[in-house]
């Protein structure tokens, strides 16, 4: 990632991707994270999903929808790819130079996946003509290209190489395959900011037949975990989850099947994304981040580019507290969550198991 003005956010992506998982326990999916190393410029030794920086030359060039148009997509099939949202819609996902910056989005999602696991989710000529557009999306075919690693070399030095990997294999981006799961800013005091949109897609494959390619520089390693071992392992200090993940695996853990994951997120995705900014406050024993529907949430979130102080202890706070939606940071690890807002969008709530009573805190 380069270097960035004080103040602006860059448009990125990430990618939730959820494969099937044989196995008695509660959940017969996974979901794929991936642990940065200490050489990268952003989240260096977390666990989270695929994704990076939108490229504003290549994501969303032109070149695009020719080659999309060359294998029969029509444009009524390229607007499919995204919905008629509820909410409104974040300045960094409206308009675009030659498409929507949903598409565009989309794919820095996929090109940025491809570059640190070396999936290659597509789809080919022959499942576009199969799709009924009325259900669902093409088929995902996970594509091993022949001198693979060469590719992601040439990828991960310059974005354009993307595009003619698909061309060079003659498949396209299966972007109608990745549903919005939710958008999320970097609060105003952090150094680097981003504005991030979360992309969900479940495979049919199951996580043993799925080979991943990582790539050295950006990841030490990669984790298939349940959203409940994800949380567990984050609790216990064998993973370490930016806040911002914890709260969307807590609302994960609520679905236990692909099926119902995928019928959650398809419905979900038509209702669109408020995007979600937090806001931090110190008192004397922690820190806690508040999100919209706290009762402490200001105005104007992006104007807090301070900590705010709060005297007193966090069980103090909380005593007074009626309606909150906050995590509570006690050290990296140890992350307390707590919601009695409904949520936005018609999203999933925090699981019961992590989701606390700030009473009994």
């Amino acid at each position: 990632m380069t270097n960035t003005k004080t103040g602006t956010y860059r448009p990125s992506a990430s990618l939730i991707i959820a494969a099937k998982e044989d196995s008695l326990e509660d959940y017969d999916y996974r979901l794929l994270l991936i642990k940065r190393t200490e050489g990268t410029s952003y989240a260096l030794n977390h666990c989270v999903f695929p994704g990076g920086v939108f490229d504003p030359k290549e994501d969303q060039s032109a070149k695009w929808i020719t080659f999309f148009k060359s294998f029969g997509v029509t444009d009524e099939q390229l607007k499919m790819s995204i919905h008629n949202q509820d909410s409104p819609r974040p300045e960094f996902l409206s308009g675009g130079d030659h498409f929507s910056k949903d598409i565009a989005l989309r794919l820095t999602a996929l090109r940025e996946t491809f570059e640190e696991v070396g999936i290659l989710i597509c789809t080919d000529q022959d499942h576009l003509q199969k799709w009924d557009s009325k259900s669902g999306h093409p088929r995902t075919l996970l594509l091993e290209p022949s001198e693979r690693s060469e590719w992601q070399h040439r990828v991960h030095n310059d974005a354009s190489q993307f595009l003619e990997l698909f061309r060079h294999h003659k498949v396209i981006p299966n972007i109608w395959a990745l549903l919005e799961f939710s958008i999320w800013r970097t609060a105003a005091t952090a150094n680097r900011k981003y504005d991030t949109v979360y992309y969900i897609t479940m495979l049919d494959d199951c996580t043993k037949n799925i080979n991943l390619l990582l790539e050295s520089h950006e990841v030490a390693s990669s984790h298939w975990m349940s959203p409940t071992e994800a949380w567990s392992s984050s609790q216990k200090g064998i993973i370490w989850l930016p806040f911002m993940l914890l709260y969307d695996i807590a609302r994960l853990m609520n679905l236990c099947s692909l099926k119902e994951l995928l019928n959650f997120s398809r419905q979900r995705s038509y209702k669109g994304s408020t995007m979600v900014q937090p806001v931090y406050y110190r008192c004397d024993d922690c820190m806690f981040g508040v999100l919209p529907g706290d009762e402490l949430y200001p105005k104007e979130p992006g104007a807090c580019t301070q900590t705010i102080v709060l005297s007193g202890s966090v069980d103090t706070i909380h005593q007074k507290t009626k309606q909150y939606n906050r995590y509570i940071v006690y050290d990296f690890h140890k992350v307390v969550l707590a919601s009695n807002v409904p949520p936005r969008d018609g999203h999933l709530p925090l699981h019961p198991l992590v989701s606390n009573k700030l009473a009994k805190l």
